[in-house]
C-alpha cells in the first residue's frame, strides 16, 4: 500500500503517483498497512474530487473573463491619455501572472515544491517583462532575478527544515535554484550582464547547499530521483 502525503489517501494499487493530485506516494509502514486493511478491508473507494473541479474551473473561467476586459479597457485607457508610454503592457503583465498564480495554486494539482518553483520561474519572467517594457535598464537581469534565485534557496532551507521527514521531496527545487543560478552567471560570460557579484554568490551559495543535501542525502536523493524519473 501507499499513502499520498499531499491528499492523505490510502492507495492499495501500486501506483507512483496518486490519482488525485499526481503527487509522488510514499509507502506504508507495515504496522501502518496492518492498520489500514483493519480499517478499510482490501479495498476503499477514492474521494469524489469531481465536484471540486468543476466548480474551481468555472471560477478561472470567470477570473479570466475579467481580466481580459479589465486590461482591454486599461489598453484604451492607455490610448486615449497617454499613448506615448505603454503602461497598458505592465499591467497586462501583472494580470498575467495573476492569473498563472491562482493556475499554478488553485487548479494545478502538483505537490507543492513544484507549485513553489513555477511560481519561482513565473516571478522571472514577470520581472524581465516589467524591465523590458519600462526602458529596458537591466535591473531584471543583474538584481532582481538573482535575488529571487536567492529568495528560492531561503524557501527550499525553510521548507526542509519543516518537513524533515520528507526533505529530500525538495530535492528537484533545489536543483531547478542550481540551473537557474548557472544561467544567470552565463550571462555575465557573454556579455548580457555586467554584475558579477549576485551571479557569483548565487552559484556560491546554491553549489554549496546542493553539496551538502548529496552529501549527506545521497540515497534519498538518489531514492527520490528514481520514483520521479524512473530512473
Amino acid at each position: 500500500m501507499n499513502k499520498c502525503p499531499q491528499c492523505k489517501v490510502i492507495l492499495y494499487n501500486r501506483t507512483d503517483t496518486c490519482p488525485l493530485c499526481h503527487c509522488v506516494v510514499e509507502e506504508l509502514e507495515p504496522a501502518e498497512e496492518k492498520r489500514a486493511k483493519d480499517k478499510f478491508g482490501e479495498g476503499a473507494p477514492y474521494p469524489n474530487a469531481q465536484r471540486r473541479h468543476k466548480w474551481l474551473r468555472f471560477a478561472l473561467r470567470l477570473v479570466l473573463f475579467v481580466f481580459v476586459i479589465v486590461e482591454a479597457l486599461l489598453i484604451l485607457i492607455n490610448h486615449l491619455t497617454t499613448p506615448g508610454f505603454c503602461w497598458a503592457a505592465i499591467t497586462g503583465v501583472a494580470l498575467a501572472y495573476g492569473y498563472l498564480f491562482l493556475l499554478v495554486w488553485i487548479r494545478n494539482d502538483s505537490g507543492f515544491a513544484l507549485k513553489v518553483g513555477l511560481q519561482i520561474l513565473f516571478t522571472m519572467v514577470v520581472l524581465y517583462e516589467i524591465d523590458k517594457f519600462t526602458g529596458n535598464y537591466g535591473w531584471a537581469l543583474q538584481w532582481a532575478i538573482p535575488g529571487a534565485i536567492l529568495l528560492g534557496d531561503g524557501i527550499v532551507f525553510i521548507l526542509m527544515m519543516l518537513n524533515r521527514s520528507r526533505w529530500f521531496s525538495y530535492s528537484l527545487l533545489l536543483i531547478l535554484m542550481g540551473v537557474c543560478s548557472v544561467g544567470i552567471l552565463g550571462l555575465y560570460f557573454i556579455k548580457v550582464i555586467s554584475n558579477l557579484v549576485l551571479p557569483v554568490i548565487c552559484v556560491a551559495v546554491t553549489g554549496i547547499y546542493l553539496l551538502a543535501t548529496i552529501t549527506f542525502g545521497e540515497k534519498a536523493m538518489k531514492r527520490e530521483l528514481g520514483r520521479r524519473f524512473h530512473i
